[in-house]
């Protein structure tokens, strides 16, 4: 195997570990999550900081990182250092490492500081008594949008929160797993709303925020309900086409 190193210059104290990770990720830290991907939190000099392990990429997706565009693992670093200069909270980028073998790309890690705050997704059953938390993720999505980032994946567990008085909404909002975003100078509005489909599957939830997002921006909140419903109803049949076809349950 052969890697790339990207290290922030902010956290060349930390390069030993960085160039260690490959060899070490599965022997230390603690699992926090697990699934196409992972994540670990390793401590290091007394402060968490967290490590995701990308999944081994195929064959076509190698061919298209080495070749093509940058492997999901470089555009998370890149995009969270613009997303850091653009004012948009996000975990600050560490490192990004670049696995080859045979020449070719197989996977990638990024490792950044740790954000233990938790997720949104309590909202998916407890959206009657969260219009607070509800208004705040509604400006955080409409300060990115209007600073033209389109993230890749607007979904409650890819905004965590945490009570912040000197907050104007009184909650301070993080973003993560943004290697499939977009920067788009002046996006529409139905750029922007189409991202909001991914929000949830939760419809009374789904509604509140995004009436919420309408209200702020001055559009007409139930022709943008209407249109982001559209939306992701046209997404979910498009999932259940693709397992009806692919067999999955």
């Amino acid at each position: 195997m052969k890697y790339k190193y990207i290290i922030n210059p902010k956290y060349e104290s930390m390069a030993h570990f960085v160039e260690k990770l490959p060899a070490k990720y599965d022997e230390g830290g603690i699992l926090i999550y697990n699934a196409r991907n992972e994540v670990r939190v390793f401590k290091l000099n007394g402060e968490k900081i967290a490590a995701k392990r990308f999944r081994v990429s195929p064959f076509h997706q190698r061919i298209d990182y080495t070749f093509r565009r940058p492997s999901k693992a470089k555009r998370a670093y890149e995009y969270g250092l613009k997303l850091l200069e653009l004012g948009i909270s996000t975990p600050e980028p560490i490192a990004c490492i670049e696995e080859y073998k045979y020449g070719l790309f197989r996977r990638g890690y990024v490792v950044f500081t740790y954000c233990g705050d938790p997720d949104a997704r309590l909202l998916r059953d407890e959206w009657d008594s969260h219009d607070d938390l509800i208004n705040a993720i509604a400006h955080f999505l409409v300060d990115m949008h209007e600073k033209g980032f389109l993230h890749g994946d607007v979904n409650l567990s890819n905004f965590l929160y945490r009570e912040d008085p000197t907050s104007p909404t009184g909650y301070h909002i993080t973003t993560i797993d943004i290697n499939r975003s977009h920067f788009v100078t002046n996006p529409s509005r139905e750029e922007c709303l189409k991202t909001l489909m991914r929000i949830t599957h939760v419809r009374p939830v789904m509604k509140k925020i995004v009436k919420r997002y309408a209200q702020i921006r001055g559009w007409d909140e139930d022709e943008s309900y209407q249109y982001v419903k559209k939306e992701l109803i046209a997404f979910e049949e498009r999932k259940k086409l693709k397992k009806k076809m692919t067999g999955k349950k």
